[in-house]
């Protein structure tokens, strides 16, 4: 009898100890999975971008919006945004505002000053008229997240 309830006590402390480890388990692959998940975001991210040709459309649009004195809608203007739009919706939503500011990074050479600005105050609000969520986006000149 005493090594049954020996042999019980015994088997309760490792369902026990199994529980407590495979909650500790989970928890660990979690945190692991999330910054792992973070890694390849930023790899969708950089992958989606190259194929859209790291938005030269939009490149071409912002910098013509950016050089004009005065904002006309013309038919050529229309269709470089029209252009523009569809790289953007084509990249995953979590990667636009990403690809815009990687788009302005690699324009920082070539422009300075109040054109970069400008650019800048087109590409936030270039969501909202392509129609696209997010509405608009945070402009960055820092180091490239992707």
């Amino acid at each position: 009898m005493a090594r049954l309830s020996t042999l019980a006590a015994l088997l309760t402390a490792l369902l026990v100890i199994g529980q407590v480890t495979a909650e500790l388990s989970i928890v660990t692959t979690d945190v692991e999975d999330g910054t792992e998940n973070r890694r390849q975001d930023d790899r969708d991210c950089r992958q989606q971008l190259q194929e859209q040709q790291y938005l030269n459309d939009c490149q071409r649009y912002l910098r013509q919006q950016s050089q004009q004195s005065e904002r006309f809608d013309t038919s050529s203007e229309r269709e470089q945004r029209q252009q523009c739009c569809r790289q953007l919706k084509q990249l995953s939503r979590n990667c636009r505002c990403d690809g815009l500011n990687e788009m302005l990074r690699q324009q920082r050479g070539q422009l300075q000053g109040q054109d970069l600005r400008e650019m800048m105050q087109i590409a936030q609000n270039l969501p909202n008229e392509c129609n696209i969520k997010p509405r608009s986006c945070e402009m960055e000149m820092r180091s490239s997240r992707i």
